[in-house]
């Protein structure tokens, strides 16, 4: 029984090694929609976080059932600069591919009062990722405790 546990210790001690941020972020430059999403921060470091979102959602058939949805993201996104300052930067933190259909992206994003998680959904139902859903919240420091605990818990410094 010891065993086990001792080998599944150094399985995730490998794995969290193997998954640093630098190597996230160049997995998920190797993917199509990555495109989509440097033009969404693009569109962000210029302030113009209205644009970003609705050009996320411009080739998706299925936009104009949600246009009040994306409408309200795209005012709040508008309203990123006055209410938490000016955008620095964003750094990958998941990047998860389930079965080569669907893709969900976290990323650390810094503005100068407070860091946000941008989380970014795609599906591929064909031979083609489409842009899925986009969230964004300031309650990124409840993900950052989850994690640390995690790791506390697998006895990970």
């Amino acid at each position: 029984m010891t065993k086990l546990v001792f080998n599944a210790g150094i399985t995730f001690i490998v794995i969290a090694v193997i998954l640093t941020p630098q190597n996230l972020s160049a997995q998920a430059n190797d993917q199509p929609y990555m495109n989509d999403i440097d033009s969404f921060f693009a569109l962000l470091a210029e302030n113009k976080g209205d644009e970003a979102i609705l050009a996320l959602y411009k080739d998706s058939p299925y936009a104009s059932a949600m246009s009040d949805a994306i409408n309200n993201v795209a005012i709040q996104l508008a309203g990123m600069k006055r209410t938490y300052g000016d955008y620095h930067a964003h750094e990958v933190l998941v990047h998860e591919i389930v079965l080569e259909r669907y893709a969900y992206l976290m990323f650390f994003v810094s503005f100068d009062r407070q860091p946000f998680k941008f989380e970014f959904h795609y599906y591929k139902p064909d031979e083609t990722w489409q842009f899925q859903n986009f969230r964004f919240s300031d309650e990124i420091d409840d993900d950052i405790v989850e994690a640390a605990k995690y790791r506390l818990l697998r006895n990970f410094p």
